[in-house]
C-alpha cells in the first residue's frame, strides 16, 4: 500500500513539474494599471519584460518624442510626459534612424540607413503600420498620425515573421532588445524589453522575439534600437537591467499615460440659439454648441464612422442633428436643426447629446424665440394711381405692404386683404342694377 502511495505522489510531482517547465523558469504577471498588465519572465539565458497595453481602453494614450526633448533617457522622458510606462525608440546616430513624429510634429534632423518599419498612433489610439524607408523627414502618410516611432527590421507582418532580415546583422545574434509592435485588431499594444550580455543572460535573437511574440498574438511588431539602450520604465522606476548598469540618454522614445476616468464620448452643452421671424410651416434654424470633452473626435455623419448625435425636443417632436465638421478633444462643435414652426413665441426644448450606443452624454433644457406671424399681401394698385410715379412709398411692393396683417382691406370681416369681400361685390351689383332702372325710366319720360 506504502508503495502505491510514494508511486502516487512521484507521478503527482513528475505532473507539477512539467505544468512548471524548464528548470527555474518563471512568469510573473501584474496588473499595474487599469488596460495594463505586464509580464516578468525568467528562464535560463532569458530575462524578459512584456507590457501589453489595451488601447481600447479610453484612460490609456500614447506619446512619442517631440523634436525639442530628444537626446533624454526614457526615465526622463517618462517624467517630462507625465507617462506611466516607457520605452527608447529609434536608432540613432548624428540624427533619428527614420522618421520620427511626436505630438505631431515631425524631426527634420532623420536619415535612411534601413530604418524604415513604423508605427504610428493617433489622438485616439488608432494605430497604423506603413514603410516610411523613402520618407525619414515625412510627412507621414495620414493627418490622424500624431506620434511616430521607426526601426528596423520588420519582425512580424500581418501576422507572420519575416525571417529574410539583411540589417541589422546582429539581429542573428543574441543582444538585449526593445520591440513595439500591436495584434491583429490593432486593439493591443506589445511593448517588450530583453535583457542581456552579462553572465547567464545573453539577449535573444530575432528567431527568439519572433517566438515571443507569437504567444501574444502579435500581428506586425519592429525591432528598435537595443544593445546598451534597452530600458523599459514602469511607475517611475527601470524595470529590466541596462546593460550599461545604467540608462543611456537616446534620441526617441514611446510612452503610455493612464488618466483615471478617462471615457471616449463626453460633451457639455456651452451655447445655444436661432430662430427667427417666420411664417406658419416654415423652417428655422437652430443651433446648439457642444465641448468635446471626451477623448474620440466627432466627424460629421456624411465622414463616417461613429460620433454623438444631438436631439432637440419639445415632448411631441424631435429632430437628430450631427456636428458639422470635425470636433477634436476640447474643441466646441455646433449642431444644428432645421426646426419646423407652427406657432409663435418661445419654445421650451431638451437638448441630449447622445452616444453612438445610446447613452445619454449630456442633457439640458434650452429655449430659443420664434416669432410667427402672417404675412401682408401687397395690394394691388389702380394703373396710373400715382400719375408721375412719385407716390407715398406705400405702393405695390413696398416692404410696409408686407407687414403684420391687423385688418382685411374692402367690406366684410372676412376680406382677404387687398381684394373684396363677396358681400361687397353684392353690394356694388345691387348699386349698378339700381343705376340701371333710373336711366331706363328716365328715357321713357316724355
Amino acid at each position: 500500500m506504502y508503495a502505491r502511495v510514494r508511486v502516487a505522489a512521484f507521478v503527482v510531482l513528475l505532473a507539477l513539474l512539467a505544468l512548471a517547465g524548464p528548470a527555474g523558469a518563471r512568469d510573473l504577471w501584474t496588473a499595474p494599471y487599469p488596460g495594463v498588465r505586464h509580464l516578468h519572465r525568467v528562464e535560463p539565458g532569458v530575462d524578459l519584460h512584456v507590457v501589453l497595453v489595451d488601447l481600447e481602453n479610453p484612460a490609456v494614450s500614447v506619446v512619442a518624442t517631440r523634436p525639442s526633448d530628444r537626446y533624454t533617457t526614457v526615465s526622463e522622458f517618462a517624467r517630462r510626459y507625465d507617462a506611466q510606462i516607457a520605452i527608447n525608440a529609434n536608432f540613432y546616430g548624428h540624427g533619428s534612424c527614420g522618421l520620427a513624429m511626436g505630438d505631431g510634429e515631425v524631426f527634420d534632423h532623420a536619415y535612411e540607413d534601413g530604418c524604415g518599419a513604423s508605427l504610428a498612433f493617433g489622438r485616439a489610439n488608432e494605430t497604423g503600420v506603413f514603410d516610411s524607408l523613402l520618407a525619414p523627414r515625412g510627412p507621414a502618410p495620414a493627418a490622424w498620425m500624431n506620434e511616430v516611432i521607426t526601426g528596423k527590421p520588420w519582425l512580424m507582418r500581418d501576422g507572420r515573421a519575416t525571417l529574410n532580415w539583411v540589417r541589422p546583422q546582429h539581429i542573428y545574434r543574441p543582444n538585449p532588445r526593445t520591440v513595439a509592435g500591436v495584434t491583429a485588431d490593432r486593439r493591443t499594444l506589445i511593448l517588450l524589453a530583453a535583457d542581456g550580455r552579462r553572465p547567464g543572460v545573453s539577449g535573444l535573437t530575432g528567431f527568439q522575439l519572433v517566438r515571443v511574440l507569437q504567444d501574444f498574438g502579435c500581428s506586425d511588431a519592429v525591432n528598435l534600437d537595443g544593445g546598451g539602450s534597452t530600458a523599459l520604465v514602469m511607475g517611475g522606476r527601470v524595470q529590466n537591467r541596462p546593460s550599461d548598469h545604467h540608462e543611456r540618454v537616446v534620441m526617441t522614445h514611446l510612452g503610455v499615460r493612464i488618466r483615471q476616468g478617462g471615457v471616449w464620448y463626453a460633451g457639455e452643452v456651452v451655447d445655444h440659439g436661432g430662430g427667427a421671424v417666420a411664417s406658419p410651416d416654415d423652417v428655422v434654424p437652430l443651433w446648439v454648441d457642444v465641448r468635446n470633452t471626451g477623448r474620440r473626435p466627432w466627424r460629421p455623419r456624411d465622414a463616417g464612422g461613429g460620433s454623438p448625435r444631438l436631439e432637440l425636443s419639445d415632448g411631441a417632436m424631435s429632430y437628430v442633428a450631427s456636428v458639422e465638421r470635425e470636433t477634436l478633444p476640447g474643441q466646441v462643435g455646433r449642431f444644428e436643426v432645421r426646426w419646423l414652426a407652427r406657432s409663435g413665441g418661445t419654445r421650451a426644448l431638451q437638448a441630449r447629446l447622445v452616444a453612438p450606443d445610446g447613452d445619454v452624454l449630456a442633457e439640458r433644457p434650452v429655449s430659443f424665440v420664434v416669432a410667427v406671424s402672417e404675412r401682408v399681401k401687397a395690394a394691388r394698385q389702380p394703373a396710373g394711381r400715382h400719375g408721375d410715379g412719385h407716390g407715398d412709398g406705400h405702393g405695390d411692393g413696398d416692404p410696409r405692404n408686407r407687414g403684420l396683417a391687423t385688418a382685411a382691406v374692402g367690406f366684410g370681416c372676412s376680406a382677404e386683404p387687398g381684394s373684396l369681400s363677396p358681400a361687397a361685390w353684392g353690394a356694388l351689383a345691387m348699386l349698378g342694377l339700381a343705376v340701371a332702372l333710373v336711366r331706363a325710366r328716365s328715357r321713357r319720360t316724355p
